[in-house]
């Protein structure tokens, strides 16, 4: 493999454990690096799911160490999204990749507005407190998650903030333990059906965890405003080049 990729693969890890762990969006910068290392899609989708899980271990493992302690409130919802990253993860083996680009572009759209600006929950409590409806909610969100991961993190940030109403640093701390738990789901499905490159899903995942570990001292240091700014300038920057180009 060309070094000059390798080293590419890296620092791309890092800018989308970074993008990751603040917003979302960081496998629009992964996937197409792994495809540009000679990887098929389906492979690369598989193999991008080492740095996800171990960029998110480091990502809960930092919120907690800095006293944002999350992970019990995402436990229950990450499984949900564990069964449903089970079904997604079937599904990613077998479809036709070609559709992945537009469904990408098509939901990035649709949550914009919710990702930037968080829900009024008063007006939904019935929804909000419903225990099977939060169930089905990141259900479903596992199965996308399992199926391709791109833009998960904008989906889970509008879904936390509409059942949970926490401020954005909690939320982007419960996103990443539940993700930690469902890929880990949808990692044992890639790797039993021999889909991971684990050479260099090692090497992105160095990357991820990386960024992952500035990512959450950005975070507690810069504050809400910036998280909400990064936020913003991801979502709309994702939409643009999904539904573009």
């Amino acid at each position: 493999m060309n070094p000059i990729l390798l080293v590419s693969v890296y620092f791309g890890g890092v800018l989308a454990g970074i993008v990751n762990t603040l917003a979302g969006g960081g496998s629009m910068i992964t996937l197409p690096l792994l495809m540009l290392l000679g990887l098929p899609a389906d492979i690369a989708n598989a193999t991008n799911r080492v740095a996800i899980f171990l960029q998110n271990a480091v990502a809960v493992r930092s919120f907690e160490k800095k006293g944002v302690r999350t992970f019990k409130i995402a436990i229950p919802l990450g499984l949900f999204a564990a069964a449903g990253a089970i079904v997604g993860s079937f599904i990613a083996v077998d479809l036709d990749k070609e559709v992945l680009g537009r469904v990408i572009s098509v939901v990035l759209l649709i949550m914009m507005y919710f990702v930037v600006k968080k829900p009024k929950i008063g007006k939904n409590k019935a929804i909000v407190n419903s225990f099977y409806m939060k169930g089905i909610a990141f259900f479903l969100l596992g199965i996308y998650g399992g199926f391709i991961q791109a833009g998960i993190g904008f989906l889970l940030i509008a879904a936390i903030t509409f059942f949970l109403g926490t401020d954005l640093l909690k939320t982007n701390a419960i996103k990443v333990g539940i993700v930690l738990i469902y890929t880990t789901t949808s990692l044992i499905v890639f790797l039993s059906k021999g889909m991971v490159n684990i050479p260099v899903g090692l090497l992105l995942a160095l990357g991820n965890m990386t960024g992952a570990y500035i990512a959450v001292r950005l975070a507690l240091k810069k504050g809400l405003k910036f998280i909400k700014l990064v936020l913003i300038v991801v979502v709309v920057a994702n939409a643009i080049k999904t539904f573009f180009f």
